[in-house]
């Protein structure tokens, strides 16, 4: 899997890119943009499972980025900064899809039968489902976006220990809940931590 955190000449270029932005030069948004634009997507669809609402999200969040761009400091990256202004966004977009779910659970009976998925894809989806939201967060930083722990607490504004337990903790829930299904074998293996 390609690293989606940026190298040190690509971080290098990122903090430069802010500079210039912070120095009113809106046009170096752009590379900001393009750098970030599709793990950001990634990332928010992992946690809200619709493409639309991914979509939306990644805009209000680079929205967000840029008006608050002054805000930054580097003593965090850049990126790690950007995924904190994310995972605030998706949890609040989570709660309110929620209230909307709650509604429309109590006006609709039965259920659309969902489209054909794969059956590999459709048990980690499954699977994902036992997750918290917080928990969802954690594992694509960590198992898609490839942070370390000490990275993941930077953006959840918490000790590294904390997220290497709660990490642990998730990986269990995991594999409890696929040797109950016994659809899923082996998807979740030792990481290298």
């Amino acid at each position: 899997m390609e690293e989606v955190r940026p190298s040190n000449s690509a971080a290098e270029q990122i903090e430069t890119a802010v500079t210039l932005v912070k120095a009113g030069n809106h046009e170096a948004y752009t590379s900001i943009i393009l750098r970030f634009q599709k793990p950001m997507y990634i990332y928010c669809y992992h946690l809200l499972k619709d493409r639309e609402e991914a979509q939306d999200a990644v805009q209000e969040v680079f929205l967000k980025a840029y008006q608050e761009i002054h805000r930054y400091e580097p003593t965090v990256s850049f990126s790690a900064w950007l995924y904190t202004l994310a995972y605030h966004h998706s949890l609040n977009l989570l709660t309110k899809q929620r209230r909307r779910l709650r509604i429309a659970t109590y006006f609709r009976q039965q259920e659309e039968p969902p489209e054909h998925i794969p059956q590999q894809e459709s048990a980690v989806a499954l699977l994902l489902t036992y997750l918290t939201p917080e928990e969802r967060h954690i594992l694509l930083l960590k198992a898609v976006e490839q942070y370390n722990f000490e990275e993941i607490g930077q953006i959840m504004d918490c000790r590294p220990a904390t997220v290497r337990k709660k990490y642990q903790r998730l990986r269990q829930k995991l594999m409890v809940q696929a040797t109950k299904k016994r659809r899923v074998g082996g998807l979740f293996a030792q990481s290298n931590e």
